[in-house]
């Protein structure tokens, strides 16, 4: 892949999205489930007394499912091209259901784009190259959101962002205000400092200072540590695009003060075991103070999944060590799509994509329902935002925020294989455990530099460097 730069128009396009952007709740659901969607596709067809073009669709979000859905629905019972979708929702288990799909040759028509399955597969062919598939007239649509290095990759293009989300962190304001705290923290000492008052203050009454869902070490810690990290250290997950080395050594402060705040002195009882959305029912209780994650989804959250009063919360970036601040944090391009480039179906479900997903009514009433905050010029300039994204302006995407290049072990995530632990479990391995935290980093930059070397070495990789790489005016591989 060749060296592109992330221009600034371009992200200034997104920063005046941000700044434009707003969405008012939308209720997440657990209803739509692959035996509902199936059951409903099968009774459909039987009416129709036709032989249907089935159309199977896979998704990871339960926040917009009720949408997705209706918009489903409506498309089955209207259309007349004789296609049925049957859309399907895997909440917990969705890259190893992909994974067991694509070894089994049972992967799906089209879906829900996600990082890691997206890097896992993208050089081994299974994704279709949408410029095959789309006019003139999409192409120029849909121009403001085609990244080169991010969606766009040696001239072919995989997903369309719709919307966006970055991290932050949540705090409740009236438990800041019995606690006697005046301001949300800056630092990420003062984190820790006020999770230690609060729980100190106000246990008693089943009210502690600080949660985050480590129930799994990789998403709790890519939406909270990670990110301010990037932030912190200028590196991207570790990894030095100068250099073109991994080092995880300047991830020591930031894991000390980790395991201080994830203590009982600190932290909500049973952390350890917590899923996002039973922390957001206890955020929304008032039973915790702070708590770091996606910007996109919380006020939807919070009007209509666990109903919270919405001058209760407020958001921050998420802070740092001693609030350094040598790099960007990433910005995620959300509501993409990837479609099986396998599939005997491919035309079919592009244009299912063109009459639900691309189009101008959906990604508005998707951006005005508080299911992703729009980064489309013409969605922003037609929708309404919400009091929440006008109020709230950590919400926003700023200046802070920016695509960054991927590191070896996304950018080839199958070619490079990691011995031991990842960077997830080993920083698990420092903050609920006794591993010393030196060691433990000297010794998963050795093995993260070995995978790597070896990867480029057996032709599973390749090497990335980007010469003259400024963390602060990030460029793309």
């Amino acid at each position: 892949m060749r060296l592109k730069r992330f221009g600034a128009m371009a992200m200034a396009a997104l920063m005046t999205a941000g700044a434009l952007a707003g969405c008012s709740g939308g209720a997440e659901s657990n209803s739509t489930t692959a035996a509902q969607t199936t059951a409903a596709g099968e009774t459909t067809a039987a009416q129709s007394g036709g032989e249907k073009t089935v159309i199977n669709i896979w998704s990871k979000d339960r926040h917009d499912a009720t949408y997705v859905q209706g918009k489903v629905d409506e498309y089955n019972a209207t259309n007349t091209d004789n296609i049925q979708i049957n859309y399907q929702l895997y909440t917990d288990n969705y890259v190893q259901a992909i994974d067991m799909a694509v070894q089994s040759g049972e992967l799906p028509d089209i879906l829900v784009q996600q990082d890691q399955m997206f890097d896992k597969y993208v050089n081994e062919g299974q994704w279709a190259n949408l410029y095959d598939l789309m006019d003139d007239g999409m192409k120029e649509y849909f121009k403001s959101v085609i990244f080169p290095g991010y969606n766009e990759l040696d001239g072919k293009l995989y997903f369309i962002p719709t919307t966006g989300t970055t991290c932050r962190l949540f705090y409740n304001k009236e438990i800041f205000e019995r606690a006697g705290i005046a301001e949300p923290p800056k630092t990420l000492e003062e984190v820790v400092e006020y999770s230690k008052i609060i729980t100190s203050k106000l246990s008693s009454e089943g009210i502690y200072g600080f949660a985050e869902n480590m129930k799994s070490a990789s998403s709790g810690l890519q939406r909270s540590l990670m990110v301010g990290l990037e932030r912190e250290t200028g590196l991207v997950r570790g990894y030095d695009f100068v250099k073109g080395e991994y080092n995880f050594s300047p991830w020591a402060d930031s894991l000390k003060l980790w395991k201080e705040l994830l203590s009982e002195e600190s932290a909500f009882p049973g952390c350890e075991s917590l899923d996002i959305d039973p922390l957001r029912t206890q955020f929304a209780a008032g039973k915790i103070g702070m708590y770091m994650s996606y910007s996109h989804a919380e006020p939807g959250v919070y009007q209509n999944q666990f109903p919270m009063d919405s001058g209760k919360w407020d958001c921050v970036p998420i802070p740092t060590v001693a609030g350094k601040a040598a790099g960007k944090q990433y910005f995620i391009g959300t509501g993409g799509y990837v479609f099986n480039a396998k599939s005997p179906n491919l035309e079919t479900a592009f244009k299912v994509f063109k009459d639900i997903f691309a189009k101008e009514d959906y990604l508005i009433g998707y951006y005005e329902g508080g299911y992703g905050v729009s980064i489309l010029p013409s969605v922003i300039e037609k929708a309404k935002p919400s009091e929440d994204f006008q109020n709230k302006e950590w919400l926003l995407i700023t200046d802070i925020d920016s695509l960054l290049p991927k590191p070896p072990h996304t950018a080839f995530a199958s070619g490079m294989v990691v011995e031991g632990e990842d960077m997830f479990k080993t920083c698990e391995s420092v903050y609920y455990g006794d591993a010393d935290v030196d060691a433990a980093l000297k010794d998963l930059t050795e093995r993260y530099n070995k995978a790597y070397q070896e990867a480029v070495k057996n032709g599973t990789g390749f090497e990335i460097k980007i010469d003259g790489y400024d963390p602060m005016n990030p460029t793309l591989q």
